[in-house]
């Protein structure tokens, strides 16, 4: 085998590799779609009722992606990772909900160990020293389904 074939093979297997590196980063992003019948918040920002995409930032894995393409909505959200008791059934949000405000507080993925918890805003925090919160969860969507709220 000569220089000039080897140097081609060698070409070849790294564009393969650098080629496949996109594709298994998106994989390793969770999607969810959820319909949110209510409007809630995030950090600091409020977003109105309606279908949601989220997904994990396949680079920054402590980061979600927050999109309503039919309101050309797209918010980045800051997270902390962390272990659950079990594995959950269902891939879900959660929500807190303070007199008629809902936030949004955590993010679980079916089948995974991780959990997504969001940081309280400054709204949130100030609510939840005056009353307690009551959590809400949102599934995601069964493909016969739009949504199911426990």
């Amino acid at each position: 085998m000569n220089k000039q074939t080897l140097y081609r093979i060698a070409v070849s297997v790294l564009f393969l590799f650098f080629g496949s590196l996109p594709a298994s980063a998106q994989s390793q992003g969770y999607v969810m779609t959820v319909q949110v019948p209510f409007d809630f918040q995030v950090n600091e920002r409020l977003l109105p009722a309606g279908k949601y995409l989220i997904k994990r930032a396949s680079q920054t894995p402590n980061f979600l992606l927050i999109q309503c393409p039919e309101q050309k909505i797209w918010v980045t959200v800051h997270t902390i990772l962390h272990r659950l008791s079990e594995y959950p059934t269902r891939t879900s949000l959660t929500f807190k909900k303070y007199d008629e405000k809902h936030f949004l507080s955590e993010l679980k993925v079916e089948g995974r160990g991780d959990g997504y918890a969001l940081f309280k805003s400054k709204t949130e925090r100030r609510l939840a020293q005056i009353e307690k919160g009551k959590t809400i969860h949102a599934t995601q969507a069964r493909p016969n389904s739009d949504a199911a709220n426990n």
